[in-house]
């Protein structure tokens, strides 16, 4: 078996691994305020499909160049409810990030490992660690910091970012099932395809043609969205997750940055509380899930 090699770009693989995490994350921060600006203008629903209809020809150089054998697949069930999952996912983060603070917003939606690995335990029967669920526990406790339920009125709007976390918990379990057999690109593929078809269908009926100026950001945004997608990936490949995936909550004081300075937002002690806890309790979580020998069965 060939290793893989130390070096990419002359550079030890690690520090490029953690230079694509960032830059992905600053991609991401790119695209989730971009969303407002185009939703403010075409609303949360018709933005959320402009920014997989904008991915398509995206990635047509890509279905060329592999001769669409890309698209082979014998788990066309799976990948819809991947497609399925993505679009509500999408559905919920837009309609959060149009109507919320951002920071707000986003300080929620990082809930979703959390939610994942409760979905691992109920769907996949997976064995957890008593250290692990109490963090699981206080990153909870991290989104009621935020919500404030009882002391705040939390609006249907606040839900939003939590109908994310937990879509996006759930499309961790079928990006699991599917990684067993199918290729990243196949799947990533096919999430577009789906996702562009069922969100366009939900938006035609009150679809309105966007600006020139919205017509360009969305393409940004998506341009963005696409970016962060395969330089999360990248990193996942030169890199152990454990190792990489932390340095994604980079993203939260640059999309707070970029808040401040495009609509100015300031975010709440309560959201930077909030945020804190959960970020704590994920990065124990997963540190505890990496570090320590699996339960006994």
């Amino acid at each position: 078996m060939t290793e893989a090699p130390t070096h990419v770009f002359g550079l030890p693989r690690l520090p490029v691994a953690i230079i694509a995490m960032l830059t992905g994350a600053a991609c991401l921060a790119g695209n989730h305020a971009l969303v407002r600006f185009v939703a403010d203008e075409v609303g949360a629903i018709e933005t959320s499909a402009l920014r997989f209809l904008w991915a398509l020809p995206m990635m047509l150089p890509w279905l060329i160049r592999s001769r669409f054998r890309v698209l082979r697949t014998r788990r066309h069930g799976l990948h819809f409810l991947a497609g399925l999952t993505t679009f509500a996912s999408t559905l919920f983060l837009f309609s959060g990030l149009a109507l919320l603070p951002l920071a707000f917003a986003t300080s929620l939606s990082f809930a979703a490992p959390l939610f994942a690995t409760v979905m691992a335990v109920l769907l996949l029967k997976e064995r957890v660690h008593a250290g692990r669920w109490i963090a699981i526990i206080i990153g909870f406790a991290g989104v009621l910091i935020i919500l404030r339920p009882g002391i705040m009125p939390v609006t249907p709007a606040a839900i939003l970012p939590l109908g994310f976390a937990i879509a996006y918990g759930f499309w961790f379990i079928l990006m699991k099932r599917l990684g067993s057999s199918e290729d990243k690109s196949t799947t990533t593929i096919y999430q577009t395809l789906w996702s562009a078809l069922l969100l366009t269908l939900i938006a035609l009926p009150e679809w309105q043609w966007p600006s020139l100026d919205a017509t360009l950001r969305s393409a940004a945004m998506a341009g963005l969205g696409t970016a962060a997608i395969f330089l999360v990936a990248w990193a996942f490949d030169l890199a152990e997750a454990s190792i990489v995936a932390p340095f994604d909550y980079i993203r939260l004081p640059m999309i707070a940055f970029i808040a401040y300075l495009a609509f100015g937002e300031i975010p709440d002690i309560f959201t930077i509380l909030g945020a804190l806890v959960i970020v704590g309790a994920t990065l124990v979580s997963t540190h505890l899930a990496t570090s320590s020998p699996p339960p006994p069965q």
